[in-house]
């Protein structure tokens, strides 16, 4: 049994019924202990976490330096969200046995919840993940949870290498499949996600990540409602569903659903105002009210959040032009390579209308 939690990360734990015959000498543990592991393993996978926890303590009575029970405390406590103790039982784990390789994948885990309220933590889920890989490279959750969390973190490069591994040993597996589309896509390969986002709707037809590569394929090629059917579902379900729900703002926006896409820039602004993906999306939403001066302040925004972001410095210049500020408009596309300057000129209009 794989135990998953319902969380935007979709994190992965290990199987508790496997903490049974790790590298610290399970044949020099008493056997009442082992007994007791393993029926509070049985318990766990019950969701029947008192009884799991009764047993699990039984053991450490018997074996106070047993790793797997430790371990599998801490996945008693992650089950009923009390995090710090979940993580002293985890490290506890890894301390008496560092070479447990889903002790260190379920730290992650904890980790990874813990940045939620404390986003620095993020850089200790991913140590844990990596240590549990360097130990056993075959740990698929553990190699799913970093490639989600390097994806999420923009590290398409890294997240790619890692999920086409993952594929290799996972290949029914439909959301990895759409987050190594989503990495395609980010890198500038549209063809290969599309073609990637498919398999894995064929895969899964349910499947939200490959969704959110396919609405944003059927935007470019302005298929609005088609764009807005996938990225709603992508934005409900996804591990990426920031990403869906940012690009489902703009579409709306650009259907007209003005109000629609109000409510969605302002609660992810209210979520993260330091996101240039969301300033940019309000932008295009103030636009389609016809409120200019809004759409400037957003746009600039963007352009400070993130300089190297194209279509941020496109969509101020256009907004300047149409201002009649030809000096911002110039300064707004200053940076681009020429190429990328005389592709944007179309969209930037000249004279006021």
């Amino acid at each position: 049994m794989n135990a998953t939690f319902p969380t935007c990360s979709a994190l992965v734990l290990s199987v508790p019924l496997a903490l049974l015959a790790s590298a610290c000498g399970a044949a020099t543990l008493p056997r009442v202990a082992l007994e007791h592991d393993r029926a509070g393993a049985e318990h766990l996978a019950a969701g029947r976490l008192d009884e799991a926890e009764a047993r699990f303590r039984l053991a450490l009575e018997y074996q106070p330096g047993f790793a797997e029970a430790h371990a599998n405390l801490g996945l008693v406590a992650l089950a009923r969200g009390r995090l710090a103790d979940a993580e002293q039982h985890l490290q506890t784990a890894v301390d008496l046995n560092s070479d447990f390789a889903l002790a260190w994948a379920d730290l992650g885990v904890v980790h990874e919840r813990m940045a939620e309220r404390a986003p620095e933590r993020l850089r200790e889920a991913r140590r844990d993940y990596e240590e549990a890989l360097s130990i056993d490279p075959g740990q698929t959750g553990a190699r799913r949870n970093l490639s989600f969390l390097l994806a999420r973190e923009s590290l398409f490069v890294e997240a790619r290498a890692h999920l086409l591994r993952l594929a290799e040993l996972t290949p029914t597996d439909a959301e990895a499949l759409g987050v190594l589309a989503w990495c395609e896509l980010r890198l500038g390969r549209p063809v290969v996600a599309e073609e990637r986002a498919a398999h894995a709707l064929e895969v899964d037809p349910e499947a939200a990540s490959p969704r959110l590569v396919r609405g944003a394929a059927r935007a470019q090629r302005g298929d609005l409602d088609g764009a807005a059917e996938d990225l709603s579902r992508a934005a409900d379900r996804s591990v990426l569903g920031h990403e869906a729900r940012v690009r489902f703002a703009t579409v709306e926006a650009l259907r007209g659903r003005t109000a629609e896409a109000d409510a969605l820039v302002r609660d992810l602004l209210s979520e993260d105002e330091f996101d240039a993906g969301v300033r940019l999306a309000a932008a295009v939403v103030a636009l389609s009210r016809d409120d200019g001066a809004e759409a400037r302040r957003q746009a600039e925004a963007a352009v400070r959040l993130r300089p190297d972001l194209r279509d941020a410095r496109t969509l101020l210049a256009r907004i300047c032009r149409v201002e009649g500020d030809s000096p911002c408009a110039d300064r707004a596309l200053a940076p681009l390579a020429a190429d990328e300057r005389q592709a944007a000129l179309p969209a930037v209009p000249v004279d006021a209308p």
